[in-house]
């Protein structure tokens, strides 16, 4: 474990040494983070379900100690893998930064980035943790600083001001711990008995702390934002990874505490929530990396719905249904971490080839870029949870832990779960209509000309990143009984929590228990392939395609005629207008003359909640901006006060 980590401080150090040589520094600083990360997605996994501890010997306050448990392993796991396809990538990827900043210093905290992942999920004393937690959000923000625009700058604001926020609801979540136990140690936690309401406290501190990095409902306005404005090597490790160091939290916070059955239903509802309005505001994106973004909340949400139900088979000491749920919720954290990285990264190459992010500019981008086309292909029908692909397993999962909390007893869990079922199918519906995503970027013709002309296929340390994730969405889908127990051994290790229902890689329910999952998706992906391969046995199709332009009802032909991304939602996008707060304009230029329209959807939870908050706070700033009157006895007096009043409160509590 200790070797991992070794290579991830020498790749940082080694490229901040070469920061003058640009191409240098970045080819071996991704390359030092690409080999750290493939030993270490191989470590991980061979010891997942194992336990380690190592001891720096740092001149610090205290030699900090370092500890990981299999779940610890699980995620250490997701991280070095997903860090693996993307440093692989941005070997070639990052000379597009060439000029906006050091390659040294890119690939520097790059590895840094990754390292500070790996130390989260180790950490073991609240110190430690939080000193990790903060060094992951800055360094995160400092990679997005690389794509030096106004956007970038804003996008970087808003991710700050949710991350402290939630860093202090962490930190307060942690200290009531703390107080508890009388330790700051993570191994005191797990024993500690605490009352009912203190208990909810500490959960709902918590859970609001690390929602707001997992980006959640409705904390999830910064991922829109954040995520398009970073390099995509980056956006990949945030979207893929970074949000579900956040659920680690979650996970870690429901082992200490008694967990209590509303706790787990709040977090389904939460996941509902989410999994269906970020599939709603995906819809509507003109711009293909925020539309990810907003896959992302969607995803997050299918996960919460996953481990909701796992704590809420916990907290009313149902095995099975514990099982289900937390087997559903990890499956789908690994599985969303190779199609969403894998999403971002094809993005990315279509981005570095074209220059833009709009979706309505591009077309026929097949022809010129093939490998990005199929990569992308292949995600799509990933995150649609398409048979034999990785995506429909995890959500088969899903769908049989959330049946069998429909089952159960009381009215209100039954509502929320059948609530939740149905969430969760049309989240399904809406995610296939993605397929825009892919169809009005690569397939037709071109819309535009020059961007057409200018695109080539990405070079070949981007194309083999994309091809690594490709190559796990089959292999997670298809060798779903080797994932489903590797899983497993991760689940059963929750010791003190609950006695996991043995899998073995079937469906864990009664009704289902000797059904193969891999088995359904081959009969699925036959049952689709059928009518095609009986037109090519029977030769059903003899007569040469003929292929010419559309009729233009008299007009010439342009491509410009072809369907856009707008109409594949424009009934969903008028029917749900009011949330999307989305004001059309078209101007008419007159007779033989484009009509120019404009539609610039917003999120209504930034009207509603984010902006009046800000125009609060900001009214509040300029109110006392007059104590920053540069008189140096005003700075001392208000330092004096400060500790008094500090001083006073202490010995209040």
């Amino acid at each position: 474990m200790t070797d991992v980590y070794l290579l991830y401080v020498l790749g940082s150090v080694v490229s901040l040494l070469l920061y003058k040589f640009n191409a240098i520094a970045s080819k071996i600083g991704f390359g030092i983070s690409t080999i750290a990360s493939g030993y270490g997605a191989y470590y991980f996994f061979m010891h997942i379900g194992e336990k380690a501890q190592f001891t720096t010997n740092i001149a610090l306050l205290y030699n900090p100690t370092f500890s990981i448990d299999p779940v610890g392993n699980f995620f250490s796991f997701v991280i070095t893998l997903i860090a693996f396809a993307s440093s692989m990538y941005a070997i070639q990827y990052s000379q597009g930064y060439a000029n906006k900043g050091s390659l040294g210093v890119m690939a520097s905290l790059f590895n840094l980035f990754v390292l500070s992942m790996l130390m989260v999920v180790s950490a073991s004393d609240v110190f430690w943790f939080m000193i990790c937690w903060e060094l992951m959000t800055i360094i995160s923000a400092f990679l997005i600083c690389f794509n030096d625009s106004k956007s970038s700058m804003k996008a970087i604001m808003v991710y700050l001001g949710i991350a402290h926020l939630g860093g202090m609801c962490i930190l307060s979540a942690f200290l009531l711990l703390a107080h508890q136990s009388g330790s700051l140690e993570f191994s005191s936690f797990a024993s500690i008995q605490m009352s009912p309401w203190l208990a909810s406290i500490t959960f709902l501190l918590a859970f609001i702390g690390f929602g707001s990095k997992a980006g959640m409902f409705p904390f999830h306005v910064w991922l829109p934002k954040a995520h398009p404005a970073a390099p995509t090597n980056v956006s990949a490790l945030m979207s893929g990874v970074m949000i579900k160091v956040a659920l680690f939290g979650i996970i870690k916070f429901c082992l200490w505490l008694p967990v209590m059955p509303w706790w787990g239903l709040l977090i389904i509802i939460i996941g509902a929530l989410s999994s269906l309005l970020g599939v709603l505001y995906a819809l509507i994106q003109h711009d293909y990396k925020a539309l990810l973004a907003y896959h992302s909340v969607e995803n997050i949400g299918i996960i919460l719905l996953g481990l909701g139900t796992g704590v809420y088979g916990v907290a009313i000491n149902s095995p099975t249904l514990a099982t289900v749920g937390f087997l559903a919720g990890l499956y789908h954290t690994v599985n969303h971490a190779i199609f969403k990285g894998l999403l971002f990264l094809g993005a990315g190459s279509v981005l570095h080839a074209t220059h833009t992010r709009e979706i309505e500019a591009l077309g026929g981008l097949a022809k010129k870029m093939p490998y990005t086309a199929f990569a992308m292909f292949i995600g799509v029908m990933g995150i649609a949870a398409l048979p034999p692909l990785n995506g429909f397993v995890s959500e088969w999962f899903t769908y049989q832990g959330m049946m069998q909390g429909a089952l159960g007893e009381g009215i209100l869990p039954r509502f929320i779960f059948t609530f939740s079922v149905v969430a969760l199918a049309l989240t399904g519906v809406l995610v296939v209509i993605h397929l825009k995503l892919y169809a009005v970027i690569f397939a037709g013709t071109p819309r535009h000309k020059d961007i057409f002309d200018q695109a080539k296929e990405a070079p070949i340390s981007m194309v083999l990143g994309m091809m690594f994730l490709v190559l796990g969405c089959f292999a997670f889908g298809i060798g779903a009984n080797i994932v489903t127990d590797t899983i497993m051994t991760v689940v059963t290790s929750f010791s003190g929590a609950y006695q996991a229902a043995p899998a073995g890689g079937y469906i864990a329910s009664p009704i289902g228990s000797t059904i193969s999952l891999p088995l359904i998706a081959m009969i699925i992906s036959g049952a689709m392939s059928l009518p095609f391969l009986i037109i090519v046995i029977m030769k059903a199709n003899r007569t040469k395609p003929r292929e010419t332009d559309p009729w233009a009802c008299g007009f010439k032909y342009s491509n410009r005629m072809q369907i856009t991304a707008g109409p594949f939602t424009g009934d969903l996008r008028r029917l749900m207008e009011w949330l999307f707060q989305s004001k059309p304009t078209v101007e008419d230029q007159g007779y033989f003359k484009p009509v120019i329209y404009t539609d610039h959807p917003k999120d209504i939870w930034w009207n509603i909640f984010y902006q009046p908050v800000i125009n609060a706070v900001t009214y509040a700033v300029e109110k006392i901006a007059v104590m920053q009157n540069g008189s140096t006895g005003a700075y001392a007096a208000y330092i004096l006060g400060g500790l008094c009043l500090f001083l006073a409160i202490s010995h209040l509590i």
